[in-house]
């Protein structure tokens, strides 16, 4: 029997040694050009927001599921008011997805990405290519709108308050008339209202509305007490219901 020595193989021919080599380097030049196009489609700034919102909130522009986060990235009211949110709406959910990425590349620019500290790294964000997004914050994607609200019944000249969890012009001028101070037409807490609201609370009397005086105001009409920082659109819906059970 004619001896074969271990790991020997057959030579392929010249020809054959060719046209192997034409086949692994169309392979690897398609596996390169898939793999290239992947990436690039996953760097398009674009989809690196959608992926922080999808995994902030499955990508729902207009989302507000009362857990005091709100929009497409989930800002919390603070955040919103702090990088120029209300100058496009009083709360994210009601802006564009345009203006709720040009606030949040704001928020970027301060923060960096750890301001969605498990969504930035799901979804790749990184101050490069979230900045990297050109925005039209006039509004290319129209306003989600908030769920229309059966008209409010009327008690004499006071008109119950609509629970939307939002300060207005209408809840300012409720809490000062609860207050007892002077209706001034502000279409939100001004700092006058806020002390009279403390000193009515019994406590600090700084003219903003931490942790405390949201507690203190939550205890007040009865609202569950959730350690929030701000005043959330869930308390202000019961500071909305307890104004409207004292007619104001």
């Amino acid at each position: 029997m004619p001896y074969t020595p271990r790991h020997k193989t057959d030579r392929p021919s010249v020809a054959g040694r060719r046209a192997m080599g034409a086949v692994m380097a169309s392979a690897t030049t398609v596996g390169a050009g898939l793999a290239a196009a992947a990436h690039a489609k996953a760097d398009t700034p674009w989809n690196v927001w959608d992926r922080v919102a999808t995994c902030e909130s499955g990508n729902n522009w207009s989302i507000d599921t009362g857990n005091s986060f709100y929009g497409g990235l989930q800002f919390t009211t603070s955040t919103w008011q702090a990088f120029g949110g209300t100058k496009f709406a009083s709360s994210a959910q009601y802006a564009t997805r345009d203006q709720q990425i040009y606030v949040a590349q704001a928020t970027l620019r301060v923060q960096g990405p750890g301001a969605w500290p498990v969504c930035s790294k799901k979804g790749g964000l990184t101050r490069a290519n979230g900045l990297a997004v050109r925005v039209d914050v006039g509004g290319s994607t129209p306003a989600p709108k908030p769920t229309p609200q059966p008209t409010p019944p009327s008690r004499g000249n006071h008109r119950a308050l609509v629970l939307d969890g939002i300060v207005g012009p209408l809840t300012t001028a409720s809490t000062q008339h609860w207050l007892g101070i002077r209706q001034d037409g502000a279409d939100h807490f001004t700092r006058s209202t806020v002390i009279a609201l403390q000193a009515r609370l019994g406590v600090y009397r700084d003219g903003v509305i931490g942790p405390i005086t949201t507690r203190a105001l939550q205890r007040y009409v009865g609202a569950t007490q959730d350690g929030a920082a701000n005043l959330n659109g869930r308390t202000v819906v019961a500071l909305q219901s307890y104004l409207n059970s004292k007619g104001m």
